[in-house]
């Protein structure tokens, strides 16, 4: 990858992105996610290595990131720093030379030590092959130093086979986080505990298989997704989760009528320090045949869903039906506007717990959340001059909505030492009660400017509890304002905003709920180029310096920094 695509890739990484992130490319087909109603997902600040956007006057496809680069629970905020040289109104495509190979690494307060790299194979033959790593760690953390430190470390091993009619992908890695339980009283415990007693420790083993057929035009077109994950933790959690997917598209009138089939299959075992090493079943099967149907403005996307899911904890042995509708109407201005039904079963497990909230107890409580029903509106498009916009209004019914509570046994530490710190469990509304769910969200872009690039996102978020008295650790409101600015040839910096409001905890002394005060975090990043593959940069971090809690008791840094350079290769 070239220096030059690389420097565009932090002025354009605030407004679109992939992974932790999300992007939706918008045509004419509407793309809803699932789960995306109700949970909110941890955010890591990544930014995504994108190709760079030449200032054309012809018709660009419009894009809306719909992604959430929010404070998260454990700072583990990716401090990528980035080749950085903006392609200017004289630049073209050819003027850009690739560099196979890219470091990177920086230190900052708090003992932060970051590096990575990406090494890659030569990209013009049909087998190409890239091995990454990261490493991020800090000695220090907001409640009594070392207590409160954290790592992570990653390495990626990816490859691509290319044919001329099929494409076959193959990806491996490791994960490493190392954290602490740090959400005690200092004031009555200081120095009482050391980092042995609040130790976690989660090992993450992944691979990944995709075979996709790229032959242009066929009589059936197909996409076979399949992969395994292993996670395990300190205190003898373990989840073996092996999930497929395949999908099918079958032209039945050529532009017009087209017959979809989805189909998943997930089969997971897990454990935790209670079952003491009893493997319990959870698997879930999906099916969903539909027909899309594009009539000249009009299109529309009919289907049904069946749903079995088997839990051997719960002794649920269930097949559910949901129907789905999707309407799109398109006007000549490139403006759409969209309604549709849908109902789901939303797969939850122990990974998608732990990646939403670091803090969990000991014992975990696994069940899937039935979306039974969600109606949703919206409009999306060009307004005028390179203002896009997407909204969208959904109200849905729920049955086991899942909030963070506190930890009711008796926390332990690594060694099995009663400890005085708070962690917590997940816990459901009432069975068999159906909840209602509304959210309005909104996301606006201007990219017509040439140094400046601004991205405002919104999310309002209302949560029906009938068992508690808040919706516990669910935000209202959350925002963010991404700002790219290009200030000169050489010099990238960008400015983001991010807003997080109306978060209650259920207090551990009282059981009352309890108001978090509203996060506000403000950061900023800025690359200068020295020469075409050596440049230096420096991330600030939560500018406004508050120790913000995400999570009850649990304190995040302050000012934070990281500098460093980058050399492409």
């Amino acid at each position: 990858m070239s220096i030059k695509k690389q420097i565009i890739l932090a002025a354009l990484s605030t407004i679109a992105t992939n992974a932790l992130a999300q992007k939706e490319v918008v045509n004419e087909e509407i793309n809803i996610t699932k789960e995306r109603q109700i949970e909110l997902q941890k955010a890591n600040r990544i930014f995504d290595k994108i190709p760079p956007v030449i200032n054309e006057k012809s018709d660009k496809k419009m894009t809306y990131s719909f992604y959430d680069r929010k404070p998260t629970a454990v700072e583990e905020t990716k401090f990528e720093p980035n080749v950085v040289s903006p392609v200017s109104k004289k630049s073209s495509m050819d003027d850009l030379v690739g560099y196979k190979n890219y470091f990177k690494i920086g230190v900052g307060n708090f003992g932060r030590f970051y590096a990575e790299t990406f090494i890659n194979s030569n990209q013009d033959s049909k087998l190409v092959w890239g091995i990454s790593g990261l490493h991020n760690s800090t000695k220090r953390g907001p409640v009594e130093g070392e207590n409160s430190a954290s790592s992570l470390n990653k390495i990626k091993l990816d490859g691509k086979y290319h044919q001329e009619n099929y494409e076959l992908k193959l990806d491996m890695g490791y994960e490493r986080r190392n954290y602490y339980f740090y959400g005690y009283d200092t004031a009555q415990f200081k120095g009482e505990y050391s980092q042995a007693d609040l130790r976690q420790l989660i090992n993450i083993y992944n691979f990944n298989a995709t075979f996709e057929n790229t032959k242009p035009k066929p009589k059936v077109d197909y996409k076979l997704v399949t992969g395994i994950r292993k996670m395990d933790d300190y205190y003898r959690a373990y989840e073996l989760d092996w999930g497929t997917t395949f999908t099918a598209f079958f032209p039945i009138i050529e532009d017009k009528v087209t017959a979809i089939l989805n189909a998943e299959s997930y089969l997971t075992q897990w454990d935790d320090s209670f079952r003491e090493n009893q493997i319990v079943k959870r698997n879930l099967f999906r099916v969903e045949p539909m027909f899309r149907f594009d009539i000249q403005q009009f299109s529309a996307k009919v289907g049904f869903k069946a749903v079995n899911q088997y839990d051997q904890q719960q002794q649920i042995n269930e097949t559910k039906g949901y129907p789905t509708v999707n309407l799109s109407y398109k006007l000549p201005s490139m403006i759409y506007f969209f309604a549709g039904f849908d109902g789901d079963m939303i797969r939850n497990t122990l990974y998608s717990f732990v990646n939403e909230n670091p803090y969990l107890g000991d014992i975990v409580n696994l069940r899937n959340t039935y979306k039974n029903q969600d109606f949703y509106i919206g409009s999306r498009g060009d307004m005028f001059n390179g203002v896009k916009y997407n909204a969208k209004f959904s109200y849905g019914k729920y049955q086991n909505l899942y909030f963070f509570t506190p930890y009711d046994g008796t926390p332990l530490s690594s060694a099995g030492k009663p400890i005085n710190t708070t962690k917590y469990a997940i816990s459901y509304e009432n069975d068999g009660v159906q909840t209602n769910f509304f959210n309005v969200s909104t996301e606006f872009s201007y990219m017509n400017f040439e140094s400046w690039k601004p991205n405002i996102k919104m999310d309002y978020n209302y949560y029906q509890t009938i068992k508690y008295a808040k919706p516990y650790h669910k935000p209202a409101f959350t925002g963010r304002w991404g700002n790219t600015f290009l200030v000169t040839n050489k010099l990238v910096s960008s400015l983001d905003f991010y807003y997080m409001g109306g978060i209650y905890a259920q207090a551990i002394e009282f059981g009352e709920p309890k108001k978090l005060k509203d996060i506000a975090d403000l950061n900023a990043e800025i690359t200068y180029l020295f020469s075409p593959q050596f440049s230096a940069f420096v991330k600030l971090n939560n500018i406004f310096g508050q120790n913000y809690q995400r999570y009850y008791n649990y304190p995040q840094m302050g000012l934070n920094f990281v500098a460093g350079i980058n050399v492409a290769l």
